[in-house]
């Protein structure tokens, strides 16, 4: 009898850890969303500026602007994975790391494409696609976890994709991609983050 009590013990402890371990790796997921959202959706911004001519800025400032989110993305995205080794967060945060790399070389192929070609098209393309990612990162994660908000998150993020293509060629793609990456990776990712804060109290 005494060794089944202790086995329940070890059992739930296990589950305990499991949990914070969840939770952990949650909120570290948040952060690279924020940084996803924001970062790309202020150089989404800055683009739709300069393809409008407005605020001064030039196509040197547009094609900065993506390098230098690019870097803070991935400064983030380093700090994240640290962060992930000394908490031992997985889950989330391999997740979004996984989402963070994919994305990369798919601009990367789009660039590839582009300079081969000499053809702006395809990268017109890259919003509707990285949207289309989200939205099915968003399904898998609503699948696993069963929350109704992410099932409306994953559906925003198809819906916005359809959008995103229905307004290529013209320069308030950039705007509409600026809120969509708002509303569907640094909101949700600021609700995982808080989500962490109230299990941390």
């Amino acid at each position: 009898m005494t060794d089944d009590i202790q086995s329940l013990r070890d059992d739930i402890a296990y589950l305990k850890a499991l949990a914070s371990e969840g939770q952990n790796s949650g909120a570290l997921g948040g952060w690279i969303m924020i940084a996803a959202g924001l970062s790309f959706g202020v150089a989404s911004l800055v683009q739709w500026a300069g393809l409008t001519h407005s605020f001064g800025v030039t196509p040197l400032i547009s094609n900065a602007a993506w390098l230098v989110s690019l870097l803070v993305f991935f400064a983030v995205l380093f700090t994240v994975k640290r962060a992930q080794a000394c908490e031992g967060g997985r889950s989330t945060s391999l997740a979004w790391q996984g989402i963070g790399w994919g994305l990369f070389v798919l601009f990367l192929a789009i660039a590839i494409a582009t300079w081969k070609t000499q053809s702006p098209t395809i990268m017109l393309f890259a919003p509707s696609i990285v949207l289309g990612l989200y939205g099915a990162a968003w399904s898998t994660a609503a699948a696993i976890s069963k929350k109704a908000w992410l099932w409306a998150t994953a559906a925003g993020s198809f819906a916005a994709s359809l959008i995103s293509a229905w307004l290529i060629g013209d320069a308030s793609e950039y705007l509409f991609y600026a809120a969509a990456l708002v509303l569907l990776a640094a909101v949700p990712g600021m609700v995982f983050v808080a989500a962490g804060r109230r299990v941390a109290a």
